[in-house]
């Protein structure tokens, strides 16, 4: 099994993506208000230097607040496919290598449908959390391996 942790504006869209019941407190850490619309959130982006990620067909458990006192499990899923991936937060571009083919994102409507597979909206939110999440520095390119699940049946 392999743990990953989520910022808490994530925990609902995972809920979702997983066919959990989303409650008060998931809606509340995402700032979501209770009955929102959440996209489901199948699907993370993580940095290379980690020793093992994920493979396919691994168990996955996924925490909010891992290796703090407010640390509690989200839920379990399947990994389906990992990916190595590059994003270009400025550019607006992303290129995966996905089973041996290389996959380019580059037009905003293809941008959007990626940001949509990660729990966002629209490509622009994405790029806006990366910023934040980076102190607006540059990123460019982001080089890691995007993890993708399903819900465990």
């Amino acid at each position: 099994m392999v743990a990953y942790s989520y910022n808490g504006r994530f925990v609902a869209p995972i809920r979702v993506g997983l066919g959990l019941p989303v409650l008060d407190l998931h809606y509340e850490l995402g700032g979501y208000l209770p009955g929102q619309p959440i996209r489901p959130k199948r699907q993370t982006i993580r940095a290379n230097g980690r020793r093992r990620h994920a493979r396919p067909g691994v168990t996955l458990q996924h925490y909010h607040g891992m290796r703090t006192t407010k640390c509690f499990k989200i839920g379990d899923a399947r990994c389906s496919a990992v990916s190595m991936i590059r994003v270009f937060v400025h550019d607006g571009r992303v290129l995966m290598n996905q089973r041996g083919r290389l996959v380019e994102y580059r037009k905003p409507r293809d941008l959007d449908v990626f940001a949509r597979d990660d729990g966002f909206d629209e490509w622009a939110g994405m790029r806006n959390f990366w910023l934040d999440e980076h102190d607006g520095k540059h990123l460019g390119p982001f080089v890691g391996v995007l993890v993708q699940w399903e819900a465990l049946s």
